[in-house]
């Protein structure tokens, strides 16, 4: 009877947990895309709460005053600063979309004449079938380089063109973000207050915890990946000095950061850097940059659950797995937000919130064995 009992409760506890992950994720993959101007209003309102605190109490302005400076200040400078990195983004682009055909046709279309004339070469005394293979794979090759290369404009202009279509619908929603935030700052502590009183005192509870541990962890986790871009810039720096690249330092300090960016990654400067370097005849420096490459993401791919891990006391194969799971279930969010949300659930659990880990000292637990009885069973 015992037996069953134990049984239920365990079938009763997975479909429970089943249901509460279901549910988490059908909220982070449906329901967050459609709320997702009032979710960041929120977040972007909980973060200068603190500025306008310390306005409103330091410098004796009201509140109402001090939110709107801040949340003039705020929308400024990211505004600012996304604006510019669109306009430098548009201008690399066109910069990048005229010189492609000029580079392709001064470069890599002597190139590879000059390897398909090698190649019939090198394969004139192979049976005549062979051959022919051979020269109909360079052909295609070489059509489908030049016809990437013609066509890449006209992709690119689609491309942009299909941004600039949905770009209505992108300004309304940044707008009723915008509007959400100003309300939200200037009524943070109400709204607040008004949401959890509709929370049972239980769930108020753990979501005021969870609150206090998102921040510790958030804070945990700027520190471990600051140690990652760190290693990840002494290693770039060494590898550009070894290359005798100019401004080593500074475009080291740059790839570093773009590291961090889990979309963008050392990959996206360092892998189309060494291929120009090999097509424009720097054999060596390409093979370096690529060795480089190759080195920076193995060793980042084995220290990054370690450094992670530590940091939030997690053991290492956790963070690694909620990593994985993260990134296949939520993509690049994923990736940063799920290794997050487990540390959020063990620091809970470690502070007796919730009980969801089971420990050493559990009463459910079996006590193992003393050594001298499992001697005596041997």
């Amino acid at each position: 009877m015992a037996d069953i009992d134990r049984r239920k409760r365990f079938v009763i506890n997975v479909a429970y947990w089943l249901a509460v992950i279901g549910t988490i994720v059908f909220f982070a993959r449906y329901v967050l895309g459609l709320i997702w101007p009032f979710f960041l209003a929120f977040i972007f309102s909980w973060m200068l709460t603190p500025a306008v605190r310390w306005l409103t109490v330091r410098c004796h302005i009201k509140h109402i005053i001090s939110s709107i400076i801040c949340l003039v200040l705020f929308f400024g400078v990211v505004g600012g600063l996304f604006l510019a990195l669109i306009l430098n983004l548009v201008s690399w682009v066109q910069s990048f979309v005229n010189w492609l055909p000029g580079f392709y046709a001064a470069n890599i279309d002597p190139l590879l004449r000059d390897l398909t004339a090698r190649v019939e070469q090198l394969t004139a005394d192979l049976d005549p079938d062979i051959t022919e293979v051979i020269r109909t794979s360079l052909r295609s090759i070489t059509s489908s380089l030049g016809s990437f290369v013609s066509n890449f404009s006209l992709k690119a202009v689609g491309v942009v063109s299909g941004w600039i279509t949905q770009l209505p619908g992108r300004l309304l929603s940044t707008l009723i973000c915008i509007i959400a935030t100003v309300f939200l700052t200037m009524d943070f502590h109400r709204v607040t207050a008004f949401l959890l009183r509709q929370l049972p005192a239980r769930t108020r509870h753990v979501v005021v915890e969870a609150k206090e541990s998102f921040l510790r962890v958030v804070v945990k986790y700027g520190k471990s990946y600051g140690i990652i871009m760190t290693i990840t810039f002494v290693e770039i720096s060494i590898g550009l000095l070894i290359l005798r690249q100019d401004k080593a330092i500074l475009l080291a300090l740059l790839i570093a950061i773009f590291d961090i960016f889990p979309i963008v990654g050392a990959g996206f400067i360092l892998i189309p850097w060494g291929i120009v370097q090999l097509l424009t005849g720097a054999i060596a420096k390409g093979l370096g940059l690529f060795a480089m490459y190759i080195i920076i993401t193995v060793i980042r791919q084995f220290m990054e659950p370690r450094i992670v891990g530590h940091q939030m006391g997690m053991h290492p194969l956790v963070t690694l797995i909620a990593m994985l799971v993260g990134t296949k279930l939520f993509g690049p969010i994923g990736l940063l937000g799920l290794p997050i949300a487990c540390a959020i659930i063990k620091s809970l659990d470690d502070t007796g919130v919730i009980h969801v880990i089971r420990k050493e000292d559990d009463p459910e637990m079996p006590t193992p064995p003393k050594p001298e009885a499992a001697e005596e069973k041997i």
